[in-house]
C-alpha cells in the first residue's frame, strides 16, 4: 500500500490497516493517532516526527525503521520487531513494549517514562540520555523473563524508580546513569560499568555484579543484601548506610570509599581492599575478613563483634572506640 492511499483512507475515518505491506513507506510528519498497524510490514519505513499516539503496532515489523522524534505515547508495540530502529528523541511515554525486539536500536534521548519493557530485548541498544523513570522491566515467574539488556548503552540515562528486577545487564554501560530508588533485585551486572552512577536507595538485593565497576558512584543507603560483588570495584564510592549483609565481597576493591555506618554483617570480605576507606561506625558483625586490607582505614567506633579479623592487615588503621571480635573495646 502506498502512503497516499493509507492517508486518504485514514482521513476518511478508517483506522484498521492490519497486516498491510508498508515496507519503505514514507509517513514522516503524518498524524496517525490511534491507527491500527498491527502485524504490518514496516521495514525501513520513515515515520520520523509522526504522531502515533495510542497506535497499535503490535507484532509489526519495524526493522530498520526511522522513528526519530515520533510521538508513540501509549502506543501498543507488543512483540514488535524494532531491531536497528531509530528512535532518537522519540516519545514512548507509557508505551507497551512487552516482548519487543529492540536489539541494536537507537533510543538516544528518548522518553520512555512509565513504559512497559517486560521481556524486552535491548541487547546492544543505545539509550544514552534516555529518560526511563518508572519503567517496568521486572521478571515474573511463568509470565515474563527478565529484560535482556546485555551490552546496552545507558550512559546518562534517567532510570529513577525503574523496576528492572531480574534483568540481564551483563557488560551494560550505566556510566553516570541515575538509578536512585530503582529496583535491581536479582539483576545480572557482571562486567557492567556504573562509574559515577547515582544509586541512592537503590535495591540490589541478591544482584550479581562480578567484576562490575562502580568507581565514584553514590550508593548511599543502597540495599545490597546477599549480592555477589566478587572482584567488583567500589573505589572512591560513597556507600554510607548501605546494607551489604551476607554479601560476597571476595577480592572487592573499596579503596578510599566512604563506608560510614555501612552494614557488612556476615559478609565475606576475603582479600578485599578497604585501604584508606572511612568505615566510621560501620558494622562487621560476624563478617569474614580473611587477608583483608584495612591499612590506613578509619575504623572509629566500628563493630567487629564475632568477626574473623586475625589475618587482616590493620597497619596504620584508626581503631579508636572500635568493638573487637571478643566484644572488648579497642584501646591504644
Amino acid at each position: 500500500m502506498h502512503a497516499s492511499e493509507l492517508l486518504k483512507r485514514y482521513s476518511a475515518g478508517e483506522t484498521d490497516f492490519q497486516g498491510e505491506n508498508l515496507a519503505g513507506v514514507d509517513l514522516s510528519g503524518t498524524d496517525l493517532i490511534g491507527v491500527d498497524l498491527s502485524g504490518c510490514d514496516l521495514r525501513g519505513a520513515n515515520l520520523m516526527l509522526a504522531y502515533l499516539n495510542r497506535a497499535n503496532l503490535s507484532r509489526a515489523n519495524l526493522q530498520g525503521a526511522r522513528l526519530s522524534g515520533a510521538n508513540l505515547s501509549q502506543a501498543d508495540l507488543l512483540c514488535a520487531n524494532l531491531q536497528d530502529a531509530e528512535f532518537h528523541g522519540a516519545i514512548l511515554y507509557a508505551a507497551d513494549l512487552r516482548g519487543a525486539n529492540l536489539t541494536f536500536a537507537n533510543l538516544l534521548d528518548s522518553n520512555l517514562i512509565s513504559a512497559d519493557l517486560r521481556n524486552v530485548n535491548l541487547s546492544g541498544a543505545t539509550l544514552r540520555g534516555a529518560c526511563l523513570r518508572g519503567v517496568n522491566m521486572r521478571y515474573e515467574k511463568r509470565a515474563y523473563n527478565g529484560a535482556n539488556l546485555r551490552g546496552a548503552d545507558f550512559r546518562n540515562a534517567d532510570l529513577r524508580g525503574a523496576n528492572m528486577t531480574g534483568a540481564d545487564l551483563t557488560k551494560a554501560d550505566l556510566t553516570q546513569a541515575n538509578l536512585s530508588e530503582a529496583s535491581l533485585r536479582e539483576v545480572n551486572l557482571t562486567g557492567a560499568t556504573l562509574v559515577g552512577a547515582e544509586l541512592r536507595g537503590t535495591f540490589l538485593t541478591e544482584a550479581i555484579a562480578i567484576a562490575a565497576t562502580f568507581r565514584e558512584a553514590s550508593l548511599i543507603n543502597a540495599k545490597l543484601e546477599r549480592a555477589n560483588l566478587t572482584e567488583a570495584n567500589f573505589s572512591t564510592c560513597n556507600l554510607s548506610e548501605a546494607n551489604l549483609t551476607a554479601a560476597n565481597l571476595t577480592k572487592t576493591q573499596l579503596m578510599q570509599a566512604i563506608l560510614r555506618r555501612t552494614r557488612f554483617n556476615r559478609a565475606d570480605l576475603t582479600r578485599a581492599s578497604l585501604r584508606d576507606s572511612d568505615c566510621t561506625e560501620a558494622s562487621f558483625i560476624e563478617a569474614y575478613l580473611g587477608r583483608v586490607d584495612l591499612r590506613n582505614a578509619i575504623l572509629k567506633d566500628a563493630n567487629f563483634a564475632k568477626a574473623e579479623l586475625s589475618s587482616a592487615n590493620l597497619g596504620g588503621a584508626n581503631l579508636e572506640g572500635a568493638t573487637l571480635p571478643d566484644n572488648s573495646t579497642y584501646e591504644e
